[in-house]
């Protein structure tokens, strides 16, 4: 069983383009974050189909990578279907990051530069790798992944969803989670203002839900620079192994 605290917040911008799920559906827990691009009209509106495809069709099959596929195409078929008849939403899209688990299993799904941040015993175990122009600096040495928020390309993104044609998500298959590992999903607006370390700190000493959102929301605010982007995060926290 998790526990867990959300946030979606517009920070210093005129509009919130961001959206999030945080459910519990036919034993099936669900956590994402959709970080509607900026830059493109009618954004915010494509990541609120996504969350809400989540909320209405989580459930209709056993969870499986497969299932999580398909339920993220049918989120981009819903977006783009949309966008056939509205021309303010013509390069409208959205990120996708979340977790999805069960008594058996759990599954990291991504598409974007949101981010899935995995911690076991309070230290960092994983955390996805962001589809941007940026990322692929980090991958041939020319950045550290650390200096990634101040890179000039950071927000260029090489996969989205709501596209012109659906690109399947990264996945990561794992075990179901283990009593105390505790994810946190969020957005680029997020992860900019909150570093790793300072998550590991905030874990070494906190593990409810609530404090540890409080914990970083406040960093975030104190980082921030004015006009700063939207910014979304849900902190899952594994109470118990028995779902």
């Amino acid at each position: 069983m998790f526990s867990y605290s959300f946030v979606c917040k517009t920070g210093g911008r005129p509009h919130n383009q961001d959206s999030i799920a945080a459910f519990m559906r036919e034993g099936c827990y669900c956590f994402a974050v959709c970080d509607g691009l900026g830059a493109y009209s009618g954004s915010g509106t494509a990541s609120r189909i996504c969350a809400d495809t989540l909320r209405q069709e989580l459930g209709n099959e056993p969870l499986s990578p497969d299932a999580v596929v398909r339920l993220l195409q049918s989120a981009h078929n819903a977006i783009t279907e949309v966008k056939r008849f509205a021309e303010d939403m013509e390069s409208a899209c959205t990120t996708f990051a979340g977790v999805f688990a069960d008594g058996e299993q759990t599954i990291i799904a991504h598409i974007g530069d949101s981010r899935v941040y995995r911690f076991s015993d309070g230290k960092l175990v994983s955390c996805t790798s962001d589809h941007s122009l940026a990322q692929i600096d980090v991958e041939r040495g020319k950045i550290d992944r650390k200096d990634l928020g101040k890179h000039k390309d950071q927000n260029k993104l090489t996969r989205v969803l709501g596209g012109k044609f659906f690109i399947r998500p990264d996945l990561d298959i794992l075990p179901a989670p283990r009593k105390g590992d505790i994810f946190i999903i969020c957005s680029d607006g997020f992860w900019e203002y909150v570093s790793e370390e300072f998550m590991e700190q905030t874990l070494s000493c906190e593990q409810n839900a609530d404090g540890i959102l409080r914990t970083l929301e406040n960093r975030l605010l104190e980082e921030a620079v004015p006009g700063h982007d939207n910014y979304s995060a849900v902190i899952a926290v594994a109470e118990t192994e028995d779902l």
